[in-house]
């Protein structure tokens, strides 16, 4: 181990110098000459973090390469360094294909996999920056590149360069980075501050922390909706590294954490993955005890949920961690016990943590590539039942064939099965997509898959009883993730992978268009069944076609069209009608049916009072203050970069003088104190939209506004714990007593009268049962899955109030997969998750927890369309 000297102070404004002793070579250029100051002195901007490795690329190309993976929303590049030492830069592309073997390696002998051990070189990726106001870590990675091209005469970088390949990822989220940078420069003065209050460590709303669409990209990796993760996730895979850090920062009162994780650990964690955090940690402690550097580990961050950056490269069998150091939120913080945290304390840190981790990896190379081939070895070779599973086609293509595609494009095999093909009990008319959990990705394919992962009993038992004594429990996101129910495709567990023929899928597959050999010489009927419909009608909307839908099925001879269906007549149609729903069905991978009149044999014509006239919504959104950027950005992102839907986004400090009739649609996302950022005006102008004739569509937590007594846009109330009832009975107002409803009976008692705080959810996935006559259920009428977190249960509503949706299922049939607390689950069921009523002349849409979180519940999105899309159809002002 290399020695460490203590800290020689402070040198510049912030930095400090190395706790390395290492003399560096002057050829390697370093920060003062290129950036104007030492690492730590200053906060990097991301494009000078990415300028200043294409330099140290410039000055040592035999060691170093820089490779651009992606390009954020805002058109800033990420990139990577590969630093290796020349031997092995020169021959990357052979290395790369034989690091592809090691993690596919059931077609090899045992001899051929100890060649590739004793071979190959170890990758250990270290990426910083995905929250783009937790700052230290990219000057930590920049300066840790510098340190392994310019240390001379240093055995542990020598060691380094021997057995392993470091790629440095510095900038995950420079889009937020970047907004960070402008908004402490914006705020800076004479001198750094170090009070907390001041404004260089305020953010304005929406912070750093999020990319261009507000997305935290730690919750992303799996779900793979913004262009960051996509990039990264497949330069992973294309690299296959045997260890990847996530550097992130916490609470400046705070000091650093690193692996071992928190329990509870994922089931598909191996014993060897949870040793190698231990044996990295053990190394890391050496450096900072000597150094003086306070630590911790095991309390927080634990290794459950698969979509952080360090849990799916996890379940892609890399040992994959954490680490977490105290933020200065800029240059100096003053903590609560009186100390100063800098701005080069937290580079320092994350610095010799990330030395630390290669030094690691490289003492111990063939340990760390044995174990990653082992657990993709094992996992091909079968983890237990289920084996497979069919995700059935009929249930929702569109979605069934884009979750196919994202399984793929996460070096899971995915195989299309023929329609009419029997398999697991369950004959698939449409065809199915199979994916066997027996492969080398079946780790990460089964924990995505199944309806539920298992959460370790013993540690379940202790979170009830510190729900008991009142302390907080320990879980730190979401129980549950399932992506074909969160995809709202049906799946099919099979014991073990059927003998059916398949066709391999790729990430490129385009979704089938499905073709109607029925004449259109009336027109076209667009099945309002999946969100790919939806699509294609706000397309053709956009394109000026006239089209109308209704709020009735209707048959047109042995052909069922279901509530929402869109029918456009060819008359008053563009002259091009034919090729352009030739075009964009095919583009998008839509359904049509042609119509060669508009005699229906069951249910309303086109020209019934039935049939509601269509225009492309004009739609709004309330933005800033008050407003939750986690909501209020990936609901943009899901009407906009999914469906084409345009969103002017108004301030809340704005909305009361704003021209709201220019719009159709006003969503109001979660909330974080919305009636201090609205005000009065802000209430009023709301109230105003909806009465002469707007949608107003408010999501979770903006239920409780839309419910309050002084806005009344929505007849709900919200109710306490059942079991914690207010002396003096029942009470009125904006929250109420609680109640377990045992039977359908009991609901329709409480619905049919007017008038008639639980502890928080981790997170669930929970059935919704539909109201078949309601207009906002169309294309659910056998009801969906949505995720319940937080407290609120909203009380039955009465039917004259307003149209309860679609509501929590039964108890017995309320759970489809993770953890609710029994008294929790008890008081939800039969509750309202969607409601509606008419306000004025327009319409108010309440989803009493939303559909847009994370954008990863695609199989919700029709429903949020229903209210972007058909909801103004519905009102008696719609602008023609």
């Amino acid at each position: 181990m290399a020695a460490v000297t203590a800290f020689a102070g402070l040198t510049g404004a912030m930095a400090q110098s190395s706790p390395f002793d290492t003399q560096y070579d002057p050829a390697i250029p370093s920060a003062i000459a290129t950036l104007g100051y030492e690492f730590g002195e200053e906060i990097t901007p991301p494009e000078q973090a990415v300028d200043y490795l294409y330099t140290l690329e410039n000055a040592a190309p035999d060691r170093m390469r820089v490779v651009e993976y992606a390009r954020s929303w805002e058109g800033r590049p990420l990139v990577y360094a590969l630093i290796a030492s020349p031997d092995v830069m020169g021959r990357l592309d052979e290395i790369q294909a034989d690091l592809q073997q090691l993690a596919n390696p059931q077609g090899l002998s045992a001899d051929a996999r100890d060649a590739l051990v004793a071979d190959l070189p170890a990758v250990v990726w270290l990426s910083y920056g995905v929250h783009g106001d937790e700052i230290s870590s990219t000057d930590a990675g920049i300066r840790t590149a510098y340190h392994l091209l310019a240390a001379q005469g240093d055995p542990v970088v020598d060691t380094i360069f021997e057995n392993t390949i470091v790629v440095i990822d510095p900038t995950q989220n420079p889009d937020g980075r970047n907004r960070f940078i402008q908004s402490f420069t914006a705020a800076r003065g004479l001198e750094p501050s170090e009070d907390r209050f001041t404004a260089e460590h305020d953010q304005p709303w929406p912070g750093g922390r999020y990319n261009h669409y507000l997305f935290d990209l730690n919750r992303d990796w799996f779900a793979r909706t913004q262009p960051e993760t996509r990039g990264r996730t497949q330069a992973i895979l294309d690299w296959r590294p045997v260890v990847v850090v996530d550097a992130h920062e916490m609470g400046g009162d705070s000091y650093y954490f690193f692996a071992p994780s928190a329990e509870p650990f994922n089931p598909n964690i191996l014993s060897s993955q949870r040793n190698a955090q231990d044996l990295i940690g053990r190394n890391h402690s050496r450096y900072f005890d000597a150094l003086g550097y306070h630590y911790y580990t095991r309390e927080v961050f634990d290794a459950f949920y698969p979509g952080y950056g360090d849990m799916w490269p996890t379940m892609q069998g890399a040992v994959a961690m954490t680490y977490e150091q105290a933020s200065s939120r800029g240059l100096a913080w003053r903590r609560r016990d009186g100390s100063l945290l800098t701005y080069g304390d937290g580079v320092d840190r994350h610095f010799v943590a990330s030395v630390s981790t290669a030094q690691a990896v490289a003492e111990n190379r063939a340990q760390f590539l044995r174990n990653l081939m082992n657990f993709r070895l094992t996992a091909a070779n079968g983890t237990g039942e289920p084996g497979a599973v069919l995700l059935d086609i009929a249930s929702n293509r569109w979605g069934a064939e884009r979750l196919a595609r994202n399984l793929a494009a996460q070096d899971i095999e995915v195989g299309r099965v023929a329609p009419g093909v029997s398999a697991c009990g369950t004959r698939f008319e449409q065809g199915a997509f199979l994916v066997d959990f027996n492969q080398p990705s079946g780790r990460l394919a089964r924990t995505l898959m199944e309806e539920t992962t298992d959460l370790p009993a013993d540690f379940m038992q202790e979170q009830e009883r510190r729900r008991a004594e009142g302390q907080g429990h320990q879980l730190y996101d979401v129980t549950a993730w399932s992506l074909p129910l969160m995809s709202d495709v049906t799946p099919t567990y099979c014991r073990r992978a059927p003998s059916v023929a398949t066709d391999p899928v790729n990430a490129e597959m385009p979704i089938a268009r499905v073709t109607s050999d029925h004449s259109a010489e009336y027109g076209y009927a667009i099945p309002w069944t999946d969100a790919g419909q939806a699509a294609l009608v706000m397309a053709l909307l956009q394109e000026g076609v006239p089209m109308r839908t209704t709020d009735l099925a209707f048959r047109v001879g042995d052909r069922n069209f279901p509530r929402g269906s869109v029918v456009v007549p060819r008359h008053s149609a563009p002259a091009d009608l034919d090729a352009l729903i030739t075009r964009l069905s095919a583009e998008i991978g839509a359904h049509v049916e042609g119509l060669e009149t508009s005699w229906v044999d069951e249910g309303p014509n086109p020209g019934s009072d039935n049939f509601h006239v269509l225009q492309a919504p004009q739609v709004a959104m309330l933005w800033d203050e008050g407003v939750s950027p986690l909501s209020a950005g990936p609901t943009r992102f899901v009407l906009e970069r999914r469906y084409g839907i345009p969103v002017a986004v108004i301030r809340t400090g704005t909305i009361s003088r704003a021209d709201l009739g220019r719009y159709d649609v006003l969503i109001i996302p979660e909330q974080w104190g919305l009636d201090d950022a609205l005000g009065g005006g802000g209430r009023t102008a709301i109230q105003r939209f909806a009465r002469e004739g707007g949608v107003v569509i408010g999501l979770g937590s903006a239920t409780r506004w839309l419910a309050d007594s002084e806005t009344g846009l929505i007849p709900a109330q919200r109710e306490r714990a059942a079991d914690t009832p207010r002396e003096g009975g029942a009470s009125t107002g904006e929250v109420i007593d609680g109640t377990v409803l045992e039977n359908a009976a009991e609901l329709a008692a409480l619905e049919a009268e007017a008038g008639a705080m639980p502890d928080s959810s981790p997170g669930a996935l929970v059935n919704l049962t539909a109201n078949p006559v309601a207009w906002m259920s169309a294309g659910y009428e056998d009801g969906g899955v949505a995720l319940v977190t937080g407290s609120d249960i909203y009380a039955p509503v009465a039917m004259d109030d307003a149209v309860t949706a679609l509501r929590y299922a039964p108890r017995d049939e309320l759970l489809a997969g993770g953890y609710l607390w029994d008294e929790f689950a008890d008081q939800l069921a039969y509750k309202p998750y969607l409601l509606s009523n008419s306000y004025g002349s327009g319409q108010v849409v309440a989803f009493t927890q939303s559909p847009t979180t994370r954008a990863y519940l695609e199989g919700l999105d029709l429903l949020l369309l229903n209210a972007v899309v058909l909801g103004p159809a519905r009102s008696r002002t719609y602008r023609y």
